[in-house]
């Protein structure tokens, strides 16, 4: 079960290293700088941003009503919320991109 689990964390950390790369790209590129990049910028982080707040209020409910969280565990999960946001807004570049 520990082997799954590393592989698992390794496979994540990968991944968000793939998503920043595939934003910095976009964003740093020739592409986000005409009418069509800035749309999909926009887009993606008009879905994105608002799901930051209703994360952490999230995290925050299960933290006061349900089960305190110790600091650790409370830095992990806030971790997770921060790199899967990141996932999530590189592959709404991505979608957008062949979308448009």
């Amino acid at each position: 079960m520990s082997i799954l689990l590393t592989v698992f964390r390794i496979s994540y950390v990968l991944i968000f290293f793939l998503a920043i790369f595939i934003v910095l790209k976009f964003e740093l590129g020739e592409e986000n700088k005409d009418e069509r990049g800035k749309s999909i910028s926009n887009k993606s982080y008009g879905f994105v941003f608002p799901l930051l707040p209703l994360g952490w209020f999230a995290i925050e409910l299960y933290d006061q009503f349900i089960q305190p969280l110790q600091y650790d565990t409370y830095k992990l999960v806030i971790w997770f919320l921060m790199t899967s946001l990141m996932i999530l807004h590189a592959t709404n570049i991505s979608i957008l991109k062949r979308k448009y």
